[in-house]
């Protein structure tokens, strides 16, 4: 099968497709061939080797996490999947034709939706779905500001918590806001025009997605007994008792009972991810540079022939 491989920490120049056996599984596990596989901030920052004190690779690896397809063999304890069945979720090195995944991290793709539409949701989409109701628990008349908000994890949570009920103002650049609005957003700040925090106060969360000087500026816009989820960098827990909220650096559990429940909002269509640009697997570099540039305006996919 083909793989889009690494064999050394570095530059997009490291990635090189390559024929390789198809993947060993385990009973637990469900052999799928990949139809589409998502491309996500944490690939290229494995491949540079950013991440290596916490997920450290085994050379040559395989990369990508995120995948949509279709079960060709079941392991020996899969219960509830069989062959033929439309999966999607969490397994290492999918881009690649095929891929084994673990039975706790996939879930069935309902038939309404696309393979490319269910390969953007596992990262975004968990991410999005466990910071807005299991870290902020949100709920009806909640103020939320979402900073990056136009982006695959970002317009998620928009969607996830109008859903619920909740006030959502957000920040993205001026080319952005129609698109927010259309989501349901109340509020759009162009960040590069307009300081957020000279307009926006006692918000009872703040969830940042960007970073730097954004998730410093941030505390001041939260009520005291708010929350500040960050998934971008660590936060500062002096600045956060200053202002008396609580902070939280986010981590995205990968599960499959998270992943059903974002299958079934897809399926009623009260989320719709917001997709940019699909590649030809063989095109893995040009999709993570553009993913790496930031100026993808959504997800992007590699689509396998």
């Amino acid at each position: 099968m083909k793989a889009i491989r690494i064999h050394s920490y570095g530059n997009e120049g490291e990635l090189v497709s390559e024929e390789v056996p198809k993947p060993e599984f385990k009973p637990n596990e469900v052999l799928v061939r990949v139809h589409d596989a998502g491309v996500n901030p944490i690939d290229w920052k494995i491949r540079a080797g950013f991440m290596k004190e916490w997920m450290p690779a085994t050379f040559p690896m395989t990369m990508g996490q995120d995948f949509a397809g279709e079960v060709v063999e079941v392991g020996q304890k899969v219960k509830d999947y069989a062959v033929g069945d439309r999966v999607f979720g969490f397994a290492k090195g999918a881009y690649a034709e095929f891929v084994a995944a673990p039975e706790a991290k996939i879930a069935a793709i309902p038939e309404s939706v696309e393979f490319k539409v269910a390969a953007s949701l596992p990262t975004p989409g968990l991410t999005a779905y466990q910071i807005i109701v299991n870290k902020i628990k949100c709920f009806a008349g909640q103020r939320i500001l979402i900073h990056g908000a136009a982006g695959a994890v970002g317009s998620l949570a928009v969607q996830i918590a109008k859903f619920h009920g909740a006030y959502v103002a957000t920040t993205a650049s001026d080319d952005d806001a129609t698109y927010l609005l259309e989501l349901g957003a109340d509020r759009v700040i162009d960040y590069k025009a307009q300081p957020f925090e000279e307009f926006f106060h006692d918000f009872d969360a703040v969830v940042d997605l960007v970073g730097g000087t954004t998730l410093s500026r941030s505390y001041q816009c939260v009520k005291r007994g708010g929350v500040v989820v960050s998934t971008v960098g660590p936060v500062n827990q002096d600045e956060a008792k200053k202002y008396e909220v609580q902070a939280i650096q986010f981590m995205m559990d990968p599960n499959a009972e998270d992943l059903k429940i974002v299958a079934l909002l897809a399926k009623q269509g009260k989320i719709k991810p917001r997709l940019s640009v699909t590649f030809p697997l063989d095109k893995a570099k040009e999709a993570q540079d553009l993913n790496q540039s930031g100026k993808s305006h959504g997800k992007i996919i590699l689509q396998m022939t």
